[in-house]
C-alpha cells in the first residue's frame, strides 16, 4: 500500500491523548491517527452531508417565500428606479 505523508497541526491536548492511546495500545502514534481517521470519517461524512443538503421548497414554502411583501416591495421599487452613478475614478 502506497502512503503519502500529510502534515497536520493539532492542539497539545489532542496530541497528549494520541500519545496516551499509543502507549496504552502498543500502536504507533501514526497508527492511532490513521485508525482514528478511518473510524471517524464515516460518521463525520454522514453528519456534514446531511447538514449541507438543501431540500426543495414545498409548494406552501415557495408561496410564502415569493409572496408580495409590502415592506420590501416599496424599497425594491425605489432602488430599481434610481439612476446609477458612474464609477469614481482614482
Amino acid at each position: 500500500m502506497a502512503t503519502t505523508p500529510f502534515p497536520i497541526a493539532m492542539p497539545d491536548d489532542l496530541l497528549a491523548e494520541i500519545r496516551a492511546a499509543a502507549r496504552d495500545t502498543g500502536l504507533s502514534q501514526a497508527d492511532i491517527v490513521r485508525q482514528s481517521v478511518k473510524a471517524g470519517l464515516p460518521k463525520i461524512r454522514k453528519q456534514y452531508q446531511a447538514e449541507r443538503r438543501l431540500k426543495p421548497f414545498t409548494k406552501q414554502e415557495a408561496k410564502r417565500a415569493f409572496a408580495p411583501d409590502p415592506e420590501w416591495d416599496a424599497l425594491e421599487k425605489a432602488m430599481a428606479s434610481r439612476t446609477p452613478l458612474p464609477p469614481e475614478e482614482d
